[in-house]
């Protein structure tokens, strides 16, 4: 979970169930199955976060051209992290992909560390129970749960993201006196 939390591709819908599973089989508790993949999230999480953090707006502003990045865009993100950074950290757990690369705008805001660690525990320790919770409970038929929540959770994720990026999109081009030359 450690991993994962890094931004490696080793998907939570895949690793939890089968947490719940073996739960299922005496084989672990639940409870400390939960807890301790949620640490190993959050310090994969905060692991990027301190990437981020430290790397920074100087790193994107002279690499970033390479990722799409140029400052006006810098700024827009900044800006938009300011505004719903703690709700973006907690609602973006949940979505496949984009779970583990919230941490790093979270980083590049400069977001308190704090609210960071609490957000992001609150949102995978809910990721996580759900998860558990479904191995657990479909112990018997744990292969097609698996495939089932891996298959539709991701066409959920970029439709939200689609939605999101048009929102963003929408509101920046509408934006009255919006300048390219704002201070990152």
């Amino acid at each position: 979970m450690v991993l994962e939390g890094m931004s490696l591709p080793i998907p939570s819908e895949v690793v939890m169930p089968l947490v719940g599973y073996y739960a299922s089989l005496g084989f672990i508790d639940p409870v400390l199955g939960v807890l301790i993949s949620t640490f190993g999230s959050l310090i994969g999480s905060l692991i990027d976060y301190y990437i981020a953090y430290y790397l920074g707006i100087p790193f994107l502003l002279r690499y970033g051209r390479l990722f799409g990045l140029d400052k006006r865009r810098l700024n827009s993100l900044n800006r938009w992290f300011s505004r719903y950074g703690a709700a973006a950290v907690f609602g973006f757990r949940f979505l496949p992909g984009f779970r583990a690369l919230i941490s790093f705008p979270a980083g590049l805001a400069g977001m308190r560390v704090v609210s960071f660690i609490a957000v992001t525990f609150l949102g995978h320790l809910i990721w996580d129970s759900i998860l558990v919770y479904i191995g657990y409970e479909f112990a018997t038929q744990w292969s097609l749960i698996i495939g089932l929540i891996d298959k539709y959770l991701y066409v959920v994720a970029i439709m939200v993201a689609i939605i999101i990026v048009a929102y963003i999109a929408l509101k920046l081009r509408t934006k009255p006196g919006y300048s390219d030359s704002a201070e990152v």
